[in-house]
């Protein structure tokens, strides 16, 4: 077991086991009905969780944050995450950061649904742009989002 990530405040700690993450977490909340609920929106990707931890699938891919920003991969981040929205709705991801989005060729997964839930659409707006406005800057978000509104 190697530990990737330790985030204390959170109390949350994930290893990478030889075919698997493993979140495990400090003071569970009801770990159970997480897990029903990525059940249902991301099948196949729990593999396994108990009263502590849950067990993920490594998804193939490269994280988005490696990937260069240019103005072409920002639409198709901002179009992803939209698609996304509404293909989980009334439940959203809740954290559109480009490390949480795995880019394998034209296939885009979104991984770490610790903050999944049901939000109103004014909070899902503002935490997206919020989210992308930090990974790609102010103007660029603006650009790409207007060019996406225009077609």
């Amino acid at each position: 077991m190697i530990l990737i990530k330790e985030t204390i405040v959170k109390g949350r700690t994930v290893f990478l086991l030889e075919d698997r993450y493993r979140k495990v977490w400090t003071n569970p909340d009801n770990i159970e009905a997480h897990v029903l609920v990525l059940k249902r929106l991301m099948p196949g990707y729990i593999l396994d969780y108990g009263k502590d931890y849950i067990d993920y699938k490594i998804v193939k891919g490269t994280p988005a944050s490696e990937i260069p920003h240019t103005d072409e991969f920002a639409r198709k981040i901002y179009n992803y995450c939209l698609r996304q929205i509404k293909e989980t709705a009334p439940w959203a991801h809740g954290d559109w950061v480009l490390s949480n989005i795995i880019v394998d060729g034209d296939t885009m997964t979104m991984v770490d649904w610790d903050n999944v839930g049901c939000y109103s659409q004014f909070e899902i707006k503002a935490k997206l742009e919020k989210d992308l406005v930090s990974a790609f800057g102010i103007e660029r978000f603006n650009r790409i989002k207007n060019d996406t509104a225009s077609v």
